[in-house]
């Protein structure tokens, strides 16, 4: 597939995009980001025929002339029924980019039988670029013994590199031996003009040797043009870890998107964020569509800093139907902080969805009539409500918000309806919510919307 075809695909789904950044201050009022490196702009069109397709299997210590080179860094290992594989290339030309490369990893058995494949796409392979392809494996019968892994890689071609460049770096990359069960956290780094949504970061640790001991992967939902996206994920490791490298990478999922106002269409109306004794954090934020049209698929996300920089969590949210005008209140899902990491501070991102000005409800037409605690019950609460259209309703989503006597938000939870709702007709549903153990319950707030699933009859 040639890059211009590509990017037809990719520009067929623009999304509106918007950002707000919140300090750990009482006060909420989203601001942006300062960015952290100067706007350059990646032009991802092609520029030239690609050349023929060429599929091998690369002889250890060969180097073909123009080829991805396989690097001598490399590492498998079976654990009962988990199998991992870390291998790295390199694109050794700083003139071409190498186009839908894809890398076919193959565990194969002592009788030369197949055991498992795994395969991973890339877009572009840069100019100059290193990559690891990381596979992890779970084989459904423990019996079974890998005797030797291959792998395979393919291109459709390659064009110059002109101004094609990796758009991403990290920084403040940092392991954590959390117990046995480690974790990796850093940034991403976009130093590019254009906000991308859907990004893979695979992830190698190394010994004190340099070698290959684990690794792993992780999704990053999107990264603001010329900022940088925290994150912090498990890996699996073999030894002792010395140092960690992080590559992220484009993928066909990948979505560009061009906007560059980042403020206007999302506010956050409240917020507030804290750990418990075990170092697990709660809360959640209420945000308005400040615009005249539907947003469909917001992301929220939720990040939070130790006192030298090194992200110790991230929780993130979404919404699938924020109507015009209308507030819900939303309870991220967090990331469990490593052991002894002590959070000093936290922003908040915003990709607010793609509007949709022809949406059936212009307004709101749910009303609540009661949302409390479920009576001997400190982590239900009952929400009663009401359809005032004149349609049938399928389903609906309900949030719930609980507040302490001081106001904060505390914590909550999300559920939806399963059954259809009349016209004018009321429902019922008790929603799980979540907060510490050690705080009281002093009010309860809902909010009902619906969700890509409604229909109206």
């Amino acid at each position: 597939m040639s890059k211009k075809i590509l990017m037809l695909l990719f520009l067929l789904f623009p999304l509106i995009v918007g950002l707000a950044c919140l300090s750990s201050a009482p006060d909420p009022t989203a601001t942006p980001r300062e960015p952290l490196l100067p706007t350059e702009d990646l032009l991802l069109v092609p520029t030239s025929e690609a050349t023929p397709t060429i599929e091998q299997q690369a002889p250890q210590g060969t180097q073909q002339p123009i080829d991805l080179v396989q690097l001598d860094q490399r590492f498998w290992t079976q654990d009962g029924s988990h199998v991992f594989v870390g291998y790295m290339f390199e694109n050794p030309l700083s003139d071409l980019v190498f186009e839908d490369v894809e890398f076919t990893v193959t565990l194969v058995g002592f009788s030369g039988n197949l055991i498992e494949t795994d395969i991973f796409l890339m877009p572009w392979f840069f100019a100059d670029q290193t990559m690891a392809v990381v596979s992890n494996f779970w084989l459904a019968d423990e019996s079974v013994v890998v005797d030797s892994v291959e792998i395979d890689w393919t291109f459709s071609g390659t064009s110059p590199a002109d101004d094609m460049a990796n758009p991403f770096k990290t920084d403040s990359i940092i392991y954590w031996d959390n117990a046995s069960f480690p974790n990796v956290s850093g940034k991403i780094v976009n130093n590019q003009s254009t906000t991308f949504k859907d990004i893979r970061a695979n992830i190698l640790c190394y010994n004190g040797a340099d070698e290959i001991i684990g690794g792993g992967y992780t999704f990053i939902d999107f990264i603001h043009l010329n900022d940088y996206m925290g994150f912090i994920t498990y890996v699996d490791v073999f030894g002792d870890v010395a140092r960690v490298e992080v590559f992220p990478t484009l993928t066909y999922s990948t979505q560009f998107i061009e906007k560059t106002d980042f403020l206007s269409d999302i506010s956050i109306q409240e917020v507030y964020f804290y750990e418990d004794n075990y170092q697990s954090i709660y809360g959640g934020l209420v945000a308005k569509n400040e615009t005249k049209h539907t947003l469909r698929n917001s992301l929220f996300y939720v990040t939070f800093y130790d006192k030298d920089d090194h992200i110790t969590s991230t929780g993130s949210a979404y919404i699938d139907l924020l109507l015009p005008g209308e507030a819900l209140g939303v309870v991220p899902w967090f990331f469990t902080q490593p052991d002894d990491a002590i959070s000093t501070r936290r922003d908040i991102l915003i990709l607010p969805g793609e509007s949709e000005p022809d949406y059936e409800l212009a307004a709101n037409p749910f009303t609540v009539n009661s949302a409390a605690l479920t009576e001997g019950d400190n982590h239900t609460v009952r929400v009663n409500f009401t359809n005032t259209l004149s349609k049938q309703v399928s389903e609906v989503d309900v949030f719930v918000l609980v507040y302490n006597a001081d106001g904060q938000i505390i914590g909550g939870g999300k559920d939806w309806t399963s059954e259809s709702i009349p016209p004018g007709g009321a429902s019922e549903i008790e929603v799980w919510v979540t907060y510490a153990w050690s705080e009281t319950i002093d009010a309860v707030k809902a909010w009902i919307a619906p969700n890509t699933w409604t229909e109206f009859e």
